[in-house]
């Protein structure tokens, strides 16, 4: 079975989540703990607050080969806003850099009728082998 670790992994805190105690909702962070089971997953917010979120309480960027393929195959079809901000997130992963990386999952925070064509659910059934953290 494929495992993978998502320690380190930036992540978006859905903004349409309700209950949430440390009003992190729209916030970009990276998970600092996932432990095996699932159960939540302790994120580190950039705004040097920490949360417990459950997986579907997280967003993360769709690898950047399905987002410009999805640029590619639909883009004739999509509103031109959405398009832009698709290919702004493309263009920012492309970089390949915590920053740009950053900036994508922003612009798609900003701009909700593309989530589901650059963002994906953390979910309960993706299974994680824990890695050691070093620090620096």
């Amino acid at each position: 079975m494929e495992t993978e670790n998502l320690n380190g992994t930036l992540v978006l805190v859905r903004p349409d989540l309700e209950n949430d105690p440390v009003r992190g909702q729209g916030k970009v962070g990276f998970i600092q703990y996932a432990p095996k089971n699932m159960e939540g997953l302790y994120v580190a917010l950039l705004t040097d607050q920490a949360g417990f979120y459950q997986p579907d309480e997280l967003l993360r960027l769709k690898d950047k080969h399905e987002v410009f393929k999805e640029l590619m195959e639909n883009g004739t079809s999509m509103d031109l806003n959405d398009f832009k901000a698709l290919y702004k997130i493309s263009l920012l992963q492309d970089r390949g850099t915590t920053s740009g990386e950053v900036q994508a999952l922003e612009v798609a925070r900003d701009n909700p009728s593309i989530w589901s064509r650059a963002l994906e659910s953390l979910t309960p059934k993706q299974t994680l082998e824990m890695a050691k953290s070093y620090s620096r």
